[in-house]
């Protein structure tokens, strides 16, 4: 990988900021016409003293004067303005009268020093956010057959083993094949059983929320193909299995989630062959045919993948809302899974001049919700996932566009692997500063705080390059999992990963775990994740709190995670430059009399003098620093009280 052109630092630290958490958006509207107050924190440096509110009703935009609630509070002043909430969704972005110009936008995306567009607004919803217990889980994906086999389980290329005829049988120690078709059918033997035996190991990292890939019969070792909906695949221990491990899994307050196929199902499902024996039954609908049964639509033209054609209300009964749909059966006892992760959500109900997204993401919802309420729904979505959750359906995505990719091309080392299905587009794909990085993140942000929040953040996964193998260097790879542990967002670890695992691809990294080695499982990514997971748990302010991006140039990038009772600052630097010392203003990150810093994880302590926080600049390196006391508890007369108001 290539380095790009090197450019200046940027502090923002000095820059207003606004976003959806509670210290600036204290309380959320819960239905149309509810008006509430929200605030921006305008550091003095910044030199404003005209601040509007601009927001879109009915599709027409106005703006309203925000007043100075608190002159002078964490070296700020702190603007409010009333929003109203007179749609499901209201747009809104502030206007100021700084910048070079005396005029300057502060948006999601960040400030802009001219008319943008309303793609980088803030948003509102009254929709509901995810389960209360997302804030504070630490996921960890699993794919069943490379994690674990039962212990009683015999190998699959050993007697008295059952293997299918798609299977191809292999051992333990294996390579992970990556060509078709013999990388689906290289069958290692994982099971449920395997994985309610390892639950320790999980715990002792620190994971309470297990994802798990596909669980239905399938001619495939992946399982996006399933031939079935209404049954656990025997292979992986059938119902049985998967109720033991749940019922596990709930007794040490552990979650699951499984992985449902929205989009297609595998040719050789019931519903599918129903349909090609009858073109007249009701299956038949289920599908985009043309001319016979042998004429159909397979996802991205694969004919194994046929896709669903979710014009067909019988199928969308049949598969998501009837009380004996899969969707909501497998969230009820004996199973009681505790939400989905969707896969290709981004096209699922996508054909063509065809576009039911949106319906069958808020139908999958209520299905959900209806059965659960305290469950969580995430979708698989790779490139720009902005237009698409603003609605009622997904909580949150597979955050690949607006942290994973960005994270990858800022730290990628010079052997990092191309995938072009992931944006990585050529073999020497550059090397981009941090500020570029930075840059995209926040243009990811114009999204409602709740989906942020929501959202699954990965520096792997079972379809990608394993993050050892972008990054090469072990302390990159701490640096990768610093920003995953820290960012507002629910942290995954892929399995494998805590013990160094590699992969160029994601056929490659989808590596059977190394239990049976000696001293696997002391890596030091181990080590780093149970001391980063350990870090989250004990700061609010990184489970729940804001966040303010510090500082970025090349080679390091910097950002506040903030509540009333809670400064956190993190320091992420990948190594390069001459590792100049960085400055932040104690005024401009609310800390007008620093104290001594908690250092959460860090070698060295920042320096405190002159009006300024310095910290060390050089590389590779991760630094996390706690102080008490962050926004302000009050901003009105009394507590951020909500004020509503009808019409």
């Amino acid at each position: 990988m290539t380095s790009a052109h090197r450019r200046g630092a940027a502090v923002l630290v000095d820059e207003p900021h606004h976003d959806g958490s509670a210290l600036y958006f204290p309380e959320r509207p819960r239905v149309l016409g509810d008006a509430v107050d929200i605030y921006l924190r305008v550091p003095h440096a910044a030199g404003v003293g005209r601040v509007l509110l601009r927001q879109v009703h009915d599709g027409e935009a106005f703006e309203v004067p925000a007043q100075v609630a608190l002159a002078d509070v964490g070296g700020a002043a702190w603007w409010r303005a009333r929003l109203v909430q007179v749609n499901p969704v209201v747009r809104y972005r502030f206007l100021t009268d700084g910048g070079p110009f005396g005029y300057r936008w502060i948006t999601a995306a960040g400030p802009i020093d001219r008319d943008p567009t309303d793609a980088h607004d803030f948003r509102s919803v009254v929709y509901e956010p995810g389960p209360e217990w997302l804030r504070d889980a630490v996921a960890y994906q699993i794919f069943p057959d490379r994690f674990a086999r039962g212990a009683d389980a015999p190998a699959p290329h050993e007697p008295p083993a059952v293997v299918p005829d798609w299977a191809q049988p292999a051992t333990w120690d294996d390579d992970p094949e990556w060509q078709a078709p013999a990388a689906g059918r290289q069958f290692f033997g994982g099971d449920l059983v395997g994985v309610a035996q390892k639950l320790d190991h999980l715990q002792g990292l620190g994971v309470d929320l297990i994802y798990l890939t596909p669980v239905f019969p399938a001619p495939s070792n992946h399982r996006y193909n399933a031939s079935s909906f209404d049954v656990v695949d025997p292979l992986l221990g059938g119902d049985e299995g998967l109720a033991a491990l749940v019922a596990a899994a709930h007794a040490r307050g552990m979650r699951v989630i499984g992985d449902f196929t929205t989009n297609h199902t595998g040719s050789q499902h019931d519903w599918f062959r129903a349909a090609q024996a009858d073109q007249r039954s009701e299956e038949a609908g289920f599908y985009f045919f043309g001319d016979g049964p042998a004429d159909y639509v397979g996802w991205f033209d694969v004919p194994s993948l046929p896709k669903l054609d979710h014009r067909s209300d019988a199928l969308r009964e049949r598969m998501i809302s009837s009380a004996d749909s899969p969707i909501r059966r497998f969230l009820r006892p004996p199973f009681a899974l505790d939400g989905w992760r969707i896969d290709v959500a981004n096209m699922t109900a996508r054909h063509g001049e065809d576009d039911h997204n949106a319906e069958v993401a808020r139908q999958v919802r209520a299905a959900v919700l209806a059965e659960q309420p305290d469950a969580y729904l995430v979708a698989e979505h790779f490139h720009d996932f902005t237009p698409d959750v603003d609605a009622d359906g997904w909580h949150g995505v597979m955050n690949y566009s607006g942290f994973t990719f960005p994270l990858w091309r800022w730290l990628g080392g010079e052997d990092a692997p191309s995938d072009p299905a992931l944006g990585l587009h050529w073999r020497d794909w550059p090397r981009l500063p941090a500020a570029a990085a930075v840059g995209t993140m926040r243009d990811f942000s114009a999204v409602p705080w709740s989906v942020r929040q929501d959202s699954l953040l990965a520096v792997s996964s079972h379809d990608t390059a394993r993050i050892a193998s972008i990054a090469g260097d072990p302390k990159l790879v701490e640096v990768a999992l610093a920003a995953m542990l820290t960012f507002p967002g629910v942290p995954m670890i892929f399995a494998g990963d805590e013990a160094g695992l590699t992969g160029r691809n994601g056929e490659e990294s989808r590596r059977p775990m190394p239990w049976h080695v000696p001293g696997a499982f002391d890596h030091a990514s181990g080590e780093v994740l149970r001391r980063l997971i350990a870090v989250r748990r004990k700061s609010a302010a990184l489970r729940r709190g804001s966040m303010r991006w510090a500082f970025a140039d090349d080679d390091r990038m910097a950002f506040l995670r903030e509540t009333a009772d809670e400064t956190v600052l993190v320091l992420l630097a990948r190594g390069g430059g001459d590792g100049t010392p960085i400055s932040l203003g104690t005024s401009a990150m609310g800390l007008q009399t620093p104290r001594e810093s908690d250092t959460l994880y860090s070698s060295a302590a920042p320096v405190v003098g002159d009006g300024c926080i310095t910290i060390a600049g050089h590389g590779p390196a991760v630094g996390i620093w706690r102080w008490a006391g962050g926004g302000p508890h009050d901003t009105h007369d009394g507590p951020h009280d909500r004020q509503r108001k009808k019409g």
